[in-house]
């Protein structure tokens, strides 16, 4: 089970998975994380087109490790309400962390204890279940809408941890890093991951 889930959860494990010559690295990668657990310093960054099978190698893994599994666009768009409501209290002079040192504000599913730049008490998110698990999975990163919000929520939980991140991507390096806006993000991430790319047709057009 989770530690923290956002979006759907494919279900998919290695006996199932159909490995062809576009993954057989990222497919032998992904199965020597598992045999070596917990003794693994880094994760899985799964780079490639739409539709070749990146959300099934992470699942994969998570079918033996389990983790917090979290769409990334899900996660930004669950939080991003929150977000606006916090930079109006704090431009009407009245965010509750001002007055009472701890955001009082952001009160959402994910129960974080501190959360976005918009707070002068707080520097990061901080998202338990996400930041603290054996492992997290980081789907679709990217694909969300850009900003510099968007950007401290994710550099924020990829600075808090140590432990292996395996995420999937449709966007090489450079395209990521514009896309999430800041090269620090990728440079963090390239820290808990190894970088594989995936390529073949699109499964979802067969």
């Amino acid at each position: 089970m989770p530690t923290m889930s956002t979006g759907t959860l494919p279900t998919m494990t290695f006996e199932d998975l159909t490995v062809h010559a576009g993954n057989q690295k990222a497919a032998g990668l992904a199965s020597k994380i598992v045999k070596r657990w917990p003794d693994v310093r880094k994760g899985l960054l799964l780079t490639g087109p739409p539709g070749t099978g990146k959300t099934l190698l992470a699942a994969a893994i998570y079918s033996q490790l389990g983790g917090a599994w979290v769409n990334v666009s899900q996660l930004i768009a669950d939080l991003r309400p929150m977000g606006r409501i916090h930079q109006a209290r704090q431009n009407a002079g009245r965010c509750y962390a001002t007055i009472h040192g701890n955001c009082g504000v952001i009160n959402h599913k994910y129960s974080p204890a501190g959360v976005c730049r918009y707070c002068p008490a707080v520097n990061r998110a901080t998202l338990p279940g996400i930041s603290d698990a054996p492992v997290l999975y980081l789907d679709d990163l990217g694909t969300h809408k850009p900003s510099d919000w968007a950007a401290e929520i994710i550099y924020g939980i990829l600075d808090e941890r140590a432990a292996p991140v395996v995420a999937t991507t449709n966007y090489n390096l450079v395209e990521l890093s514009q896309r999430l806006g800041h090269d620090r993000i990728v440079s963090r991430l390239c820290g808990l991951a190894h970088v594989q790319q995936v390529t073949g047709a699109d499964w979802r057009m067969k």
